[in-house]
């Protein structure tokens, strides 16, 4: 057999002695439950080499093959079948044993059936849809199969147990019996003549002599060295795992970094020990202390059960959304792993994943693009506006057969009279001119969406080796005050101020409030007494006259709450009392939870930062401290800081000239300046 295994070797088909013994067994040898009864003996308990060790198992094997084959002749009216449409010799087509064919299926826009043959299939080819195993051994038509070599769209490439004889207008199907991959795989490793055994004859043979006792270093594997290795990560960690899945971790965690020996850990155990438990958790931890690991399984289904077990225990652990993520590839054949049906691992597969970050990468839709456009509006939303205008006259010009010279000057000068009579209109008469609010308000949601976007594909995505803790944060942060700043204008009252006095004022008072200012508390007057309301309603004094009214509230976004300032109005100082009776009506219906997350205060350098938390934990109705219920504040660093990434491919925006602080920029105030935005990230 070793022979005959080396000969087929040459001839590119793995496996091929096993694929040679199915095709020998005739229908009557598949049916025959006790064909291989007296061949399978007992594997020993001891064995004199690694051959002998590797032997023992094959005819356990070709068992286990053959009953496979057995099984799915039992359920062979269900068996998914598709139509051969053309049959033609391939290269190295050579009776009476080596018959190659490439074959042409029905698509399935063709009617086919939904079967699609992959690799390692074994087919079996009929003019009949079989409704049992006789159907497959007729007189005329013996039993026939083959097994799939390769597969791309419709057209596979076979090795067949007899020779194919497709005449003109004669019916063939392909009905699939079972794949055979995995037993294909093991088979290569059991005939594996000449490979390095090194790690094997670890497993088989202990050496009582020596210092490595149970394949674990005694050296590494000290409670000292251990204890300094994992500090305060284990308690939590194993917390979960029964003494023998523990010892196996640890073990596991020992080997990893161990200087003296390279060596192999078996974990072993029946079914429903936990084996695969364990492995996802000294994955786990490896991961935590850093050490890249490749993990791999026979079968696809393995790999999907680690990685999914493995996946749930990173997401328990993540602190800032998905940062760390972008530690964890999975990666394989997307359409054999039905990876589509796996919602909660495609944000690890490696064909999404490059999909994600070449969007988040590329110059005109990624990154880059949606940051230069929020910056270019905050800066000058006027400019932005012009524009705006400009495309729209121009195409109505072409339309109306006009003359659009000196078009921009005229807009200009029309724009400008609105704005400096606080006006957001541009004495337009066509109704379909968004003002200069609405097209600032517009341009803000459709840009700032798509920044945040990318903010989290970025950070979800890319390896913690590529971006830190601190630019993470930073974008956070950023993302978490451009919804402060979408909250103020959607409700801010500066279109009731005429006089453009009071306006500045406001627009000032706005500015130090988004910039985490708040006046101290002996200047602060009290608008209604007890209560919701009277907890969370703020009121700043504009030029005497008027009161700012605002307070914290808070929203969900990412499946995260997060505090924003709702500015509710700027009225006389007399009409302060009777709306703050009015919201009492709204504040009664904040949750006891809701109203915990809008009392929180973050304070960082005499500034007010907003703060976050999960959605599952602050829902929860729970008598902990409230402080324990938010996350980390967002903002421990400013936007300024500089990440841990070289300055050479540092953006030219830095460089661009400074423009005055105009309409939206000034209420935007502190996360709209160019060196902020631009030190979030260098990809």
């Amino acid at each position: 057999m070793d022979h005959q295994e080396n000969k087929v070797k040459k001839l590119g088909v793995a496996g091929r002695s096993l694929i040679d013994s199915v095709f020998s067994w005739s229908m009557k040898d598949v049916l025959k439950k006790n064909l291989y009864k007296k061949q399978v003996m007992k594997i020993p308990e001891t064995f004199s080499t690694v051959t002998s060790y590797m032997k023992s198992f094959i005819p356990s094997l070709v068992e286990e093959t053959h009953a496979d084959l057995l099984s799915s002749m039992m359920t062979l009216s269900q068996a998914p079948t598709c139509e051969i449409l053309a049959v033609k010799t391939s290269k190295g087509h050579k009776p009476p044993k080596d018959l190659f064919y490439d074959i042409i299926m029905k698509g399935r826009g063709e009617a086919a059936g939904s079967y699609e043959p992959q690799a390692g299939d074994l087919i079996a080819l009929t003019d009949i849809r079989p409704k049992c195993a006789d159907d497959l051994n007729k007189p005329r038509d013996s039993y026939l199969i083959a097994y799939v070599l390769r597969g791309r769209d419709n057209n596979l490439s076979i090795l067949s147990s007899k020779p194919i004889n497709k005449e003109g207008g004669k019916k063939l199907l392909a009905v699939y019996l079972i794949n055979m991959m995995t037993n294909v795989h093991v088979w290569r490793a059991l005939n594996s003549e000449g490979a390095n055994t090194n790690l094997t004859k670890n497993v088989l043979q202990v050496q009582p002599n020596s210092s490595h006792v149970g394949n674990s270093c005694s050296i590494c594997f000290s409670k000292e060295n251990f204890s300094a290795a994992l500090s305060n990560r284990w308690p939590s960690m194993g917390s979960d795992l029964n003494d023998s899945q523990e010892a196996a971790v640890l073990n596991c965690i020992s080997l990893s970094k161990c200087t003296h020996q390279n060596t192999i850990k078996l974990i072993w155990g029946p079914p429903g020990t936990g084996k695969t438990k364990t492995v996802a958790m000294s994955l786990f931890s490896l991961l935590k202390l850093k050490c890249r690991t490749l993990t791999c399984a026979p079968t696809n289904i393995a790999v999907l059960e680690v990685a999914a077990r493995l996946l749930g225990l990173v997401n328990q652990s993540l602190g800032c959304g998905k940062y760390g993520l972008g530690d964890i590839i999975l990666f394989g054949n997307g359409e054999r792993m039905k990876i589509d049906n796996y919602d909660d691992l495609v944000e690890v597969f490696l064909d999404y994943r490059i999909e994600i970050l070449a969007e988040c990468f590329n110059p005109r839709t990624g990154w880059k693009h949606w940051l230069e456009s929020m910056i270019d509006l905050l800066e000058d939303p006027q400019e932005k506006y012009l524009l705006y205008l400009k495309e729209i006259r121009e195409r109505r010009c072409d339309e109306d057969g006009k003359d659009s010279n000196n078009l921009l000057t005229t807009m200009k000068r029309e724009v400008m009279t609105a704005i400096i009579n606080d006006r957001n209109s541009t004495k337009d008469d066509e109704d379909d001119f968004l003002t200069l609010e609405e097209f600032v308000k517009e341009k803000l949601s459709s840009i700032g969406k798509g920044l945040k976007i990318c903010m989290v594909n970025l950070y979800t995505h890319l390896p913690t080796s590529c971006i830190s803790l601190e630019v993470v944060k930073a974008m956070i942060r950023a993302s978490d005050l451009l919804s402060s700043l979408k909250a103020l204008l959607q409700d801010n009252s500066m279109e009731k101020i005429k006089d453009t006095d009071i306006r500045r004022e406001v627009v000032s008072l706005l500015t130090k409030l988004s910039d985490g200012w708040r006046q101290s508390c002996k200047d602060k007057g009290v608008i209604v007494h007890g209560g919701a309301c009277g907890q969370l309603l703020e009121k700043y004094k504009v030029k005497g006259q008027l009161n700012l009214i605002w307070s914290v509230d808070v929203l969900e976004e990412n499946s995260d709450y997060v505090q924003v300032m709702k500015i509710w109005d700027v009225l006389p100082v007399s009409d302060t009392p009777e709306f703050a009776e009015r919201l009492r009506i709204i504040f009664r219906s904040y949750t006891a939870d809701k109203m915990k997350l809008c009392l929180l205060r973050c304070v960082e350098a005499d500034k007010v930062v907003p703060m976050r938390s999960p959605v599952d934990s602050s829902s929860s109705s729970c008598e902990a401290d409230p402080v324990e219920i938010l996350s980390t504040p967002l903002s421990s660093l400013s936007l300024t800081d500089e990440p841990q990434t070289s300055s050479s491919g540092k953006s030219n925006m830095s460089t661009r000239s400074r423009k005055k602080d105009t309409g939206l920029r000034s209420i935007a105030a502190a996360a709209t300046t160019t060196e902020e935005l631009e030190g979030v990230v260098h990809p």
